[in-house]
């Protein structure tokens, strides 16, 4: 339900729909997704990722008021919460508010959070692995009058990168969870990785700076990411949103849920040339030869 008084700069409905999308080739893959539209306020509040499954890029300014319908048009109760953000309780996305088949639930909040790179995830008691798997993820990236002042790259130099790793059977549909409690308790792990929902990504680039919001948007898989050619990495922001100096690193080690921003600048480089951002070999620490 709504409030009368509450007047929302920015007003949204999010639909959680099943669908069905090309990712490899041959046979479609049946996802569930979520399907935005901009009832109030700048149409830049949503953003698609082109040729993704994923969520609407949500878009706003920290102090901005959001209204946000959330309908459920899914075969099973869901309900979103807002990974990262400082809201009310009632906005959280608790799983005591998951809604059935056909309901819509109203959060109200307003942005309190730094500029940053958050993202937004169903969360039904012991389904959000499941549904995530299914597709159900979007990035909520909040700006402010700070990172303006910062002339960081925008626009096309702004790029999403959601990190996923998915498991497909020989239909090519998405599987979870196919050793029951052992994957349960040692970590579901696909064997592909996508990139915003694809496979294979190759990203162009131009000679310039390019900011990039790394998400780990993977069930269980940790990341240790490094650029192929040793070159270090420029961390600009992290969890919490913008650093207050750029660090370099080696690498960086991106557990499920997390996001960190790099300053990657192409200017350098001869046109052609072909770079790869990789996912380094490391020690799990995984203990389940000892335990069994």
């Amino acid at each position: 339900v709504t409030t009368s008084s509450y007047a929302p700069d920015v007003e949204l409905a999010l639909r959680a729909v099943p669908s069905q999308v090309s990712i490899l080739s041959g046979k479609s893959t049946k996802v569930w997704t979520y399907q935005g539209e901009v009832l109030k306020g700048d149409s830049s509040a949503l953003q698609l990722i082109e040729g993704s499954y994923l969520g609407p890029i949500i878009r706003v300014r920290k102090g901005q008021k959001v209204r946000i319908h959330f309908t459920n048009e899914l075969p099973n109760q869901s309900i979103i919460h807002w990974h990262g953000l400082h809201v009310p309780e009632a906005a959280d996305g608790h799983p005591r508010d998951v809604i059935s088949t056909g309901q819509t639930y109203v959060y109200e909040f307003e942005v309190a959070n730094r500029a940053g790179t958050y993202w937004y995830h169903p969360h039904p008691h012991g389904q959000t692995g499941v549904q995530v798997n299914m597709g159900l993820a979007g990035l909520f990236l909040v700006s402010d009058d700070e990172e303006s002042a910062l002339g960081l790259p925008s626009g096309a130099y702004d790029l999403p990168l959601v990190i996923q790793d998915r498991l497909f059977n020989a239909n090519q549909q998405f599987v979870y969870l196919p050793n029951g409690m052992m994957d349960r308790m040692t970590g579901f792990l696909g064997d592909r990785v996508l990139i915003n929902g694809q496979p294979d990504v190759t990203l162009p680039v131009a000679t310039r700076a390019y900011r990039l919001r790394l998400l780990n948007g993977s069930n269980s898989r940790i990341y240790k990411l490094a650029w192929q050619d040793g070159t270090p990495l420029t961390v600009i922001g992290t969890d919490g949103g913008l650093l207050e100096a750029p660090v370099q690193r080696s690498y960086v080690t991106l557990a499920p849920g997390q996001r960190i921003e790099l300053w990657a600048d192409f200017s350098g480089y001869p046109v052609g040339t072909e770079i790869e951002l990789l996912s380094l070999p490391f020690d799990s620490g995984e203990m389940m030869d000892g335990m069994m």
